[in-house]
């Protein structure tokens, strides 16, 4: 099999054809899939199953899942993935103020150990708006001043789920989440094992401040990175169709939903999250 790859963007993301993801994929043709993930961070395929053994299949090959910490969310017939709805047919609705995950972040990094690849699935996409935008925080870090790089090399930064609780879009834990995720410490820059390139690896959702600096000056520098880091040079907006999966590098990556459908438009999607077997 000979996937066909065609550019999303300028800088990252791509839409892979000429795949089933029904069908077995070869190592070959899978190794090529993952190749052209790493390299262009978000990948899109197209006209996939809405089937749970698929999905989850295909999450598989990429290595060892994530829990989420909503596991109140988890889907019925495969743990491995979670629902995000506004439909409370679904039993999965969820009542926040604005949409959930309508603020940048990278999943899970609120976990002592994250997932390296995220899965979103759309089973149901309103006709207009609900769109997922995407920053390339690599690219932004390349962008970024001498000085600024030099500033930021060696410094951690505090992650918590819900941060500062961005604008009314998560869900509130119970007790046990809660004392079961406690505040955990990454690096602002991440490196990526397969390639050496550097990223940005704060974000407005999760990141509680730099280890090391007055609640002032963190919150001056994490301003100044996120002002950088989504200029509209750095993001692909994606327009969702339904039966659609993209896959993305969750250590390079920041990505939003676009809280601007209508209130009685239904928006169901799946998501599933991976660790390379070599961080697992």
């Amino acid at each position: 099999m000979t996937i066909s790859v065609t550019p999303l963007s300028e800088s990252f993301g791509v839409e892979i054809g000429n795949v089933d993801l029904a069908a077995s994929l070869d190592e070959a043709t899978f190794s090529e899939i993952k190749g052209v993930l790493i390299e262009r961070q978000v990948a899109v395929i197209s006209e996939v199953p809405a089937d749970v053994e698929v999905l989850v299949g295909f999450g598989r090959r990429f290595g060892t899942f994530r829990p989420h910490i909503l596991t109140q969310y988890r889907h019925p017939e495969a743990d491995e993935i979670a629902v995000i709805s506004n439909d409370p047919e679904s039993g999965f609705g969820r009542t926040t103020k604005r949409p959930a995950g309508s603020f940048w972040h990278a999943d899970l990094t609120y976990e002592e150990k994250p997932c390296d690849v995220s899965f979103l699935y759309s089973v149901q996409v309103p006709e207009e708006g609900g769109d997922t935008r995407f920053a390339d925080m690599a690219g932004a870090y390349d962008a970024l001043p001498s000085t600024l790089k030099d500033r930021i090399e060696g410094l951690t930064a505090i992650h918590r789920y819900g941060g500062r609780n961005p604008g009314g879009s998560i869900v509130k834990l119970s007790d046990e989440q809660r004392a079961a995720h406690p505040e955990v410490e990454h690096p602002v820059v991440k490196a990526i094992p397969e390639t050496g390139r550097k990223s940005l690896y704060v974000s407005p959702g999760w990141t509680v401040r730099i280890v090391g600096y007055s609640e002032e000056d963190s919150d001056d520098l994490l301003e100044e990175l996120y002002r950088h880091a989504l200029r509209r040079r750095f993001q692909y907006r994606h327009k969702w169709r339904d039966r659609q999966i993209v896959f993305f590098d969750n250590r390079s990556t920041m990505h939003s939903a676009t809280p601007d459908y209508p209130a009685d438009a239904k928006r169901t999607l799946y998501r599933m999250f991976v660790a390379f077997d070599d961080d697992a």
